[in-house]
């Protein structure tokens, strides 16, 4: 497997954001680079890019819901405006407001 640098995975959730029409964090408080990084090195260690503010089996058969986006993103982005950890934005998402913990989707024998 190679491993994949902050480039890669940046590319990739640039990606994500434009086929799914959402915007990613403007990064001007180092979010979406703490992102990436959780991202890159989450998958530089298990081969599958995984939700960085979820905990995880570390095993993809187990995980497939929370794998980057998660199945929990687009429910979110529709009611809060935002995925879980905030790197999927709405495009129309009020910066003005304060950013508040979404509750976990995830059932709780997920995990």
């Amino acid at each position: 497997m190679k491993e994949k640098t902050a480039e890669d995975v940046s590319k990739y959730v640039k990606q994500v954001a434009d086929k799914r029409g959402w915007i990613l964090h403007p990064n001007d408080d180092g979010t979406l680079d703490m992102l990436v990084d959780g991202l890159k090195d989450y998958y530089n260690r298990v081969g599958y890019f995984n939700c960085p503010c979820r905990d995880s089996y570390e095993d993809m058969k187990f995980d497939r819901d929370i794998m980057c986006p998660c199945d929990y993103a687009q429910p979110d982005i529709d009611e809060f405006g935002r995925c879980y950890c905030a790197l999927f934005l709405d495009p129309d998402f009020d910066f003005k407001v304060e950013i508040e913990m979404i509750p976990e989707r995830r059932p709780e024998e997920k995990w």
